[in-house]
Order: C-alpha cells, then structure tokens, then sequence
C-alpha cells in the first residue's frame, strides 16, 4: 500500500531542505560556520556476568557549531571518520552518527581504555573539525613523570564541638614507562561522638600514620597496600545515663592493614588497650551497678583472599557489682573475669574462659507491711572451661533470712564426679556428674501477723550428666532427681548430646573493595564543553564537565589548566582544574571533594566528606624551557654537601649513608651518581624518592648507602653527577674514610679465675687488613701499665657460606701478664691495646668481627677471685710491752691487757672481730668483739694495719691453753675462713709472796662447791617450810 499523498510530500520537502546548502536550510546569517568535536562520555549500566549492576562508559562525542543552529535546523550532509587505535588495531567499526538537535552525535562501539588513541574528523555544510585525543587515566599523565602534592581532608556536618576526622599528609606519583606508583603518607586525627542520646560510641584516636601505596600497569590496578595506626581512647555507651553499660577504654595500639597484590586481598586489623567498664553508673563509690577494670583487651584478626588466617581475642578484666536494696546492697565481686581464644590456619589453638569470684550480702526483701532482711554470703562462683572442656562449674550460696519470717536458704552447683555415662541410646559419653542442689528453710513463721500466707521449707536436689564439650549442642545426656526420702528418678533426653565441632571464624572484609577516590579514563587534553563520567570506582561514580581555561603558577612555573564541575549524585560534588598542556597534560593541578555519607540507613543523619589536594612540587619532567633552566649544583648549608650521615666511613667493611645536598631551583633533578673509584665501588646511584636510606622524600638531600671493603683511607676525591631534565654537571668534592683499629675476634685465659698478684695466660685472635704491629695488656686505667703480647701463629676466618664463602688472614698474639693487686675482684673485662701498621690504635675490651662495620659485644672476662684479709701477727701487749703469756692474779683486782693482730687486704678492711672466750667480760664469752684501728684506747697508732682490743685477766681464770677466734672482712664482704680464726693464747697464775701456796687458796675450788651445796640445802628447807605453813592453815 503506498504513503499517503500528504506524507509523501512532506518527506520529499524535507530531503530538499536537507540537501539545501546550508546558509539557506538554517536561514543563518552571513557568518562563518564553524564546528568543534566535543567528548560527551557518559555512564552505561548493566548486569555483569556475575549478577552485578555495574557502569560501564558509553563511548560518544558531539559536534557544535558556531553559531548554533536554531528553530529546529540542522547541518546538512556530514562526512564523518573515525578511528579508535588500539595496540596498532583500528577498532572503529560499527561507529554510527546521528545528526539531530543541531548538532552530530558520534558513538563508538567500543569502551576507551587507558593508551587508546582516538581521531574523528567532520565535515559538514561547509564546517571541518577534527580531534586527536590520547586516552589515559584520571590524574595520570601518560608520559613520565614524577610529582608530590599535599592533601588535607576532613569531616564536617557533625553535631558537637570539636567532632570530626582531619588528616594532612603529603603524596608522591611517578610514572615509569606503564608503570605509575603513587604514594600518600600523612598523620591525623579522629573525633567521632556517634551516640544516638545516650548510646553509640565516642571514638578518639590520633593518627599517627596513614599510608597509601598504588602501583598501576596501564589501567590495570596490580597493587595497593592501605595502612593506619595510632592510639586513643573509646567509650561505648548502652542504656540511659546511669542505667546501661559504659566502656572506657585507652588503646595503645590501632591498626588497620588493607593489602592487594596479584589479585589477592590480605586484611590485618590490631587493636589493643586497657580500660575501666560500668554497668548501670556503677563506680568505686556507687551502692549500685557493677564497676571493674578491664586490664587487658587484645583483638587481631589477619584475612588472606577470603580466608581467615589469624584470629586472636583476649580479654581480662575484674569487677565489683553492686545491687540495692531497700536499706542495704549486695555486693558481688568478679575477681577474675577471663576470656581467651586464638584461631590459626583455621584450627583453635588457645581457648580459656574463667569466671571466678565470691561476695556477700545484706538488704532488705521487703517493706511495709512485711518486713524481712536477708543476708548471706557467696563464698565462691568459678565457671572455667579450657580448649573447648569445661573444668568448673561451680556456684555456692548459703544465707539467711528473718524479721516478719526466719529460716535460711542456700544453693550449690559443683562437679563432684567425672566418668562414663549412657545417654538416652545407652550410648557411653564422658561427662561431668553435676550437683545442683536448692533449699528454703523455715525455722519460725508469725502467728496472725503482717504475713498472711504460709511459709513453706522446701528442697530440691538434682543431678546433671553434661559432656564436657562446650561446643556441642544438647550437653545434658542426663538427669538423676533425688527426693527427700531417698528415692531417686532418672530422665534421658532425647537426641542429646548433639556433636558439633567449633567453627572457625570466617573473614569478614574491613572494606568492600579497593581503597580509592573517583577514577576511570579521561581524555589527556580537554576542551571547554567537554564532558565525560568517570566510572572506574562504581562507589564514586563522577561526571565531570569542562567549564573554562586559565593560566596558574604551579611550582614557579606558568601553565595552562582545565577548570572543570563533577556531580557525584546526592548533592556530592567536586571541583578543580587539570594540567592541559604539555607531558604533564592530564594531571590534576588541584582538587576539592565534598561527599555526603549516610551515617545511619532511614535516618536525616548526613555528614560531608571534605578534601583538598594540590601538586606541591613537579620534580620530573621539567615543564620550562632550556633557556629557564637552572642547573642543579652542590650547596654547603652549615655542613660539606658531600658527607656521611653517621659522621664517619671506615674502611675494611665499614657502612655509612653517603648524603650529597643538590639545589635545583627548577626542582627537576632526576639522578645524582657519585664516582666512588678511589674506593673500588665505581659509580653509585643515590636516591631522593624515599629508598636507599632515604629519609625524607624530595628534600634535595639523595643518599645511598654503601659498605666499603676496601683498604683505602684518607681523604678520598669524588666526582658528583648531578642530571636534570636538561643538562648534566659535574662537581668535584672529597670524603674523608678512617681507617679502624685492629679487631679482636676472639679472647682466652688460662685460667679463667685467678688470684691478685698471680699470673695469668692469654691469647687473642685479632684481624686488620693492614697487618697488627702491637698488642698488649693494658691495665693502665688500674693504675697498673702495660704487658706487650707476642705474635703466636697465623690463624684463617670464615666469612659466609658455600661458594661465596671468603676466608680472612688474622694472627694470634699470646702471652702472660700479672693481675696487679689493685684491680677490683669479680669479673673484670681486660682492656686490650691494639695497633696496625699504619698508626690506628684503640683500647677496647669488646670481641667484633672481620668487618669494621660487625656489631661489637662483650668479651669473655676474667673472673679475679678475692682473697679474705690477712690476719698475722697475733700479739698480746701488757702495758704497751709484748707478753709471752696472760698472768691471772690470785686475787684482787683484774691485770689489764691488749690483743693486737695485723690485718692486710688488697681491698680495704671493713671490720675486725675476735671472740676470746673467758677472756671477755662475764656475759661476753661467746660474743665477736669489735677490734679497732683509729688510735684511739688501746690502739697504739691509727691506720698502721694493727687492730687493738683491750681485755683483764681475772684471777678467776685458770691456767693453761686458751682458744681465741679472730676474723676479718674486707670491703667486699670476704671473711677469713673458719678453719684461719683459731689462736691459742697461755695463762699463768701469779706467784704468792710466801714460798707456799696457802689451803685455802690450795682449795678454793672446793669451798666454792661446798658453798653451792649449803646454800642449794638452806634453800630446799625454807621451800619445805613454806609448804607445810600452808596446808595447816
């Protein structure tokens, strides 16, 4: 059927008006028509394979004209060509057009990728445009390149003072052929007052570090590590003020770790701290709730690709609860409050849980009309189970109650027996025979009083079969209920136990996904009207319009950059400008993000999300010209350019952080070298970007560290390369190297404990690569000197293992040296003096090794034995003159004498006693006395070695040998040893004046027993007396 004659006409008018030219189809006016090819990307949703909605990029362009069409007109016929390079391929086909609204619209089947290069060439009405577009990634330039840039984000919207989330750190980009590694380093703070009234937590950590590292290959994310640690405080709120639950806690340590490599995902989280918790405003002073110290909570968890490699939990904590009564309260304390279980490589490893406490009690049951007070005691609560078994499960209660009532009551739960037991099935189970006994005793009830209901005893005794297992389920295979009168009834219930093995925790992401910003592919160089979605991160979805173009400053230098608005949806929104012009040309120049996030699903709860970055320096490539360049140079500030960190390099394989300072005012060096020949090294590379020891990133101070094993030392010439972007120079400066002193490797005595005064054997492995002169024993800082050694053999040291073993020629010296008595007793080190061929020198007392660089430690020591104090010349002085022998009197007054002794000790004399036995004052025989050098009573002359002690010669004393102990201790409480105390000493009785002794001193010994006898008798009448007068009465 053919068209009706009406729409035939208007379509042959129509294809007429479209091959018109196009000053007349448009009805322009007499003006230039000129077009431009816009991007106009925009977002594509769709199902993934996997059940997804994710977007994709719809690839499209526009063509505007200028001036613009209007009234419905449209350009006429339009040539349009396209390629889209791919590796080498043109992927263009299946591109369609569409001229409508004025203006041509251009999709292309395929999606951009990063390195894509796209043409479009357009001819229409008169009209030719065409564009060059290179396709990279969002803030990522294609060419190399290497930047730093500050950034500061924070949270904002939240309600309270001083709420939020700030950081400020310090980023690094370089790209490296398709390899782009990006870096952000920074510290901050986190203030969160998330309670809803009074629930929710308040967290507030400091930040010491926040690290995120991404390494790119094209568009390719291939890495990203994640990283926040810090310490702070978290309080977490339940209930209403004064009723709920409060944790206050002080955590040490916070960390996060987010970790993905080669398509795998490795989560660590740690957190650590201690604290105090109060349940229902319990505190120390409280009559009510419970109050305790939480003193250790520990929780680690370590998720590897979906799996839970580490799950560590501990928790011990004590508290006092507290509950109110009427008048009283009841306290209970919770002595230990224990928790503990560790999962590795999915089997439980650790497991404890441990209750235990114990109370008392005493309140009031009840008002009026009834009055009753209970109270009682708890003497212990213990429920403990370790790997998975329970070991206690015990509770006692025993109280009383009176007042309207009186009785008592109690209850207990204990394991009185664990065997083999059947269940229902007559299966054999071990478990764990429980007594769970209850009574209420009534030992006097009122007679028509307030209680108007009767009080009855009552008392329930049963018994529990539960497996030990807590992790099965139905645990009681068994009860045994035990009547009053003896009888017993058994119960079996069904299906129990129930087997169930512990189930290991599984990974739980702390993130959903890769930690990121807005990305996807942009064009490198833009136009105003341009406008494309950024859909690389489907969280942050971004569409991004151009709207102008200006001139900045960045680093010292002028370029042109793309202003440009984004819209994330939902009122988020960002803004900044891009690089668009020259290899930088696609790097955001600056940045500002405000997000709006969710706090809680349902709810007006909304907080923004606000961050600024900026490039803070372009170090590569340089981005002015070769006219402007400044090339980079050494510069002194307050220290030589060329240095060592530590201060010092020395030879023989020392190791020390080579520091060259380089000033570039244009910030665009890109390699330093030090020429080390002179030392054997060669050339060596030196880092600015945070590696080889680097210490802070892009300062102008490079540094490598080198390790020299060579002999050279002295002043040592450098040559210093210095590249920019645009030259190269060469600077000459100097280093200075020492050269060490001779090692010891090893150390000997023989014997390895000697005495003062004696000698002593040694020998010492020692290594220098410039020969050893001299060794020697130098104990000049005892005030002793030197004892030179002598070179014994050669001996070889093995550096290393299998083939790259290197053996090293060292010497050994030996010989003998005498211990001066003036060194201190115990283990002494032995200061050895050393010297090499070329003068260098030390004293040490320390082993190293080969390597000048080799920790040092201690070496072996010489134990040096303390002697006790010499005692000798044992002397005993009457009148200042010596006596052979001690003359008692006959009778009278005691004769007067001094016991001198002679004391040595290399050390000091701390003190000299003797214990002389009947010599001593009566009461004193068996009593060490104090023997005195100061010149003072007896002493004839102070500090001269000899110790005086004064003693009298009774005439009760008879004669013969007489035993006298004497012992002497030095400053480091060495004694004379017991078997060197004992001296004997002779007595004498003196001579009478007649020739012949009288009888009664002949006999005095027996008139004194006799003596003894009478009065012991007159003493036993008077006692016998006494007895006899008191029984009469």
């Amino acid at each position: 059927m053919g068209m009706p004659r009406g729409f035939a006409v208007l379509a042959a008018a129509s294809f007429v008006i479209l091959s018109l030219p196009l000053d007349m189809a448009g009805a322009q006016e007499d003006q230039p028509l000129s077009c431009t090819v816009l991007v106009d990307w925009g977002e594509d949703w769709s199902w993934d394979e996997s059940g997804e909605y994710v977007p994709s990029v719809l690839h499209r362009y526009r063509v505007a004209f200028e001036p613009a069409f209007s009234n419905g007109s449209s350009p006429g016929l339009a040539n349009v060509s396209v390629t889209h390079l791919r590796d080498g391929a043109d992927i263009a086909t299946g591109t369609s057009s569409l001229i409508a609204g004025g203006e041509i619209d251009i999709v292309l089947p395929e999606e951009p990728i990063f390195g894509d290069s796209v043409s479009i060439s357009v001819s229409a009405g008169g009209a030719d445009c065409n564009r060059e577009l290179n396709i990279t990634n969002w803030n990522q330039p294609i060419d190399d390149h290497e930047v730093t840039r500050e950034t500061h984000w924070s949270m904002s919207g939240m309600e309270g003072e001083g709420q939020g989330i700030s950081f400020d750190g310090r980023g690094w980009q370089k790209r490296t052929g398709s390899i782009l590694e990006s870096n952000e380093l920074g510290d901050g703070s986190l203030y969160l007052d998330l309670t809803n009234g009074s629930e929710g937590p308040i967290l507030d950590l400091a930040l010491d570090r926040i690290w995120l590292n991404e390494t790119y290959d094209g568009n390719m994310l291939i890495s990203q590590d994640f990283e926040m640690s810090g310490n702070g405080t978290l309080s977490l709120l339940s209930g209403q003020e004064g009723d709920g639950l409060r944790i206050d806690a002080t955590l040490s340590d916070a960390y996060v770790l987010r970790s993905f490599h080669e398509g795998e995902v490795s989560e660590r989280m740690r957190f650590q701290g201690d604290g105090w918790i109060s349940i229902n405003g319990g505190d120390n002073e409280s009559s009510g709730g419970a109050f305790g110290e939480v003193y250790l909570f520990y929780f680690e968890t370590w998720d590897e690709d979906g799996f839970r490699r580490l799950q560590d939990t501990q928790v011990e904590a004590n508290a006092s609860m507290r509950l109110s009564g009427l008048q009283e309260s009841f306290s209970f304390e919770l002595e230990e409050l224990i928790f503990r279980e560790k999962w590795e490589e999915g089997i439980r490893t650790d497991q404890l849980t441990r209750i235990f406490g114990s109370g008392d009690f005493d309140f009031v049951a009840s008002d009026d009309p009834i009055y009753i007070e209970v109270n009682g005691t708890i003497p212990i609560l213990h429920f403990e189970s370790e790997s998975g078994e329970t070991v206690a499960d015990t509770i006692i209660v025993d109280g009383t109650y009176d007042g309207d009532a009186e009785g008592s009551f109690g209850y207990v739960r204990q394991i009185v027996e664990s065997g083999v037991f059947e269940n229902a099935t007559g299966v054999q189970f071990e478990a764990d025979m429980i007594q769970d006994e209850s009574w209420f005793n009534v030992s006097a009830t009122p007679f028509g009083g307030p209680v108007d209901q009767e009080l009855e005893a009552d008392h329930n005794l049963t018994y529990e079969y539960v497996v030990p297992q807590e992790d099965w389920l139905n645990r009681t295979i068994r009860y045994t209920f035990v009547e009053d009168n003896g009888t017993t009834e058994d119960e079996y219930p069904e299906n129990s136990p129930v087997i169930v093995n512990a189930e290991a925790p599984q990974a739980t992401p702390i993130f959903s996904g890769n930690i990121s910003r807005e990305t996807g592919v942009c064009p490198e160089s833009l136009l105003v009207g341009d406008s494309f979605s950024l859909t690389g991160n489907r969280a942050m979805v971004l569409d991004v319009s151009v709207s102008g173009f200006s001139i900045q400053e960045i680093d010292g230098h002028l370029v042109t950059v793309a202003e440009w608005n984004g819209n994330y949806g939902d009122m988020s929104q960002a803004n900044g400008s891009v690089i668009n012009e020259g290899v930088l040309a696609g790097m955001l120049n600056e940045i500002s993000r405000t997000v709006l996030i969710e706090l809680e699903e349902g709810e007006d709860s909304e907080v923004s999300f606000i961050e600024n970055q900026k490039i803070d320096r372009i170090t590569s490539p340089s981005i002015i010209t070769f006219d402007e360049n400044t090339p980079p140079s050494l510069t002194n500030e307050g220290q030589p350019a060329v240095r060592f960190r530590e201060g010092i390099l020395t030879a023989e394989g020392g190791e020390a952080h080579l520091e060259v300072s380089v000033d570039d005012f244009d910030t665009d060096t890109i390699a330093v070298r030090a020429d080390l020949s002179a030392l054997g090294m060669g050339e060596v590379e030196l880092s600015d970007s945070g590696t080889q020891g680097d210490q802070v990133i892009h300062d102008g101070i490079w540094t490598a560290k080198i390790e020299h094993h060579g002999l050279q030392h002295g002043s040592i010439p450098v040559l210093v390369t210095m590249q920019d972007v645009w030259v190269t120079v060469t600077e000459e400066a100097t280093i200075e190297v020492s050269n060490p002193p001779p090692r010891v490797l090893e150390i000997d005595f023989s014997p390895m404990e000697a005495v003062r005064g004696e000698p002593v054997e040694i020998s010492l492995s020692v290594y220098d690569g410039h020969g050893i002169s001299q060794v020697s024993v130098n104990l000049q800082v005892v005030g002793a000197g030197q004892t030179p050694l002598q070179y014994s053999a050669p001996t070889q040291v093995k550096l290393g293992e299998g083939s790259s073993a290197t053996f090293f020629d060292a010497q050994i010296w030996a010989g003998s040296f005498v211990l001066p008595t003036n060194i201190a007793p115990g283990k002494q080190s032995i200061p050895i003096l050393l010297e090499d061929l070329e003068g260098s020198s030390a004293t040490t007392t320390m082993t190293g090794g080969v390597l000048s660089s080799d920790a040092h430690k201690q070496a072996q020591r010489l134990n040096i034995e303390n002697q006790p104090p010499s005692i000798s010349n044992l002397t005993v002085l009457r009148d200042g003159e010596p006596v052979s022998e001690i003359t008692a009197p006959l009778s009278g007054s005691p004769t007067n004498y001094t016991l001198e002794v002679r004391v040595e000790d290399f050390d000091g004399v701390s003190s000299v006693q003797a214990k002389i036995g009947r010599l001593a004052p009566i009461g004193q025989s068996e009593t060490w006395m104090l023997l005195k050098d100061d010149g003072e009573g007896p002493d004839r002359a102070g500090g001269d070695g000899l110790y005086s002690l004064q003693f009298s010669a009774r005439s009760s004393l008879w004669e013969g040998q007489i035993p006298v102990m004497v012992r002497a201790t030095d400053v480091y409480l060495s004694m004379t040893p017991s078997g060197e105390q004992t001296h004997n000493l002779t007595i004498v009785k003196a001579s009478s004046s007649g020739s012949t002794s009288s009888w009664v001193t002949d006999h005095s010994t027996e008139l004194v027993v006799a003596s003894m006898g009478a009065l012991l008798l007159l003493g036993a009448g008077a006692f016998a007396y006494l007895i006899r007068n008191s029984e009469m009465e």
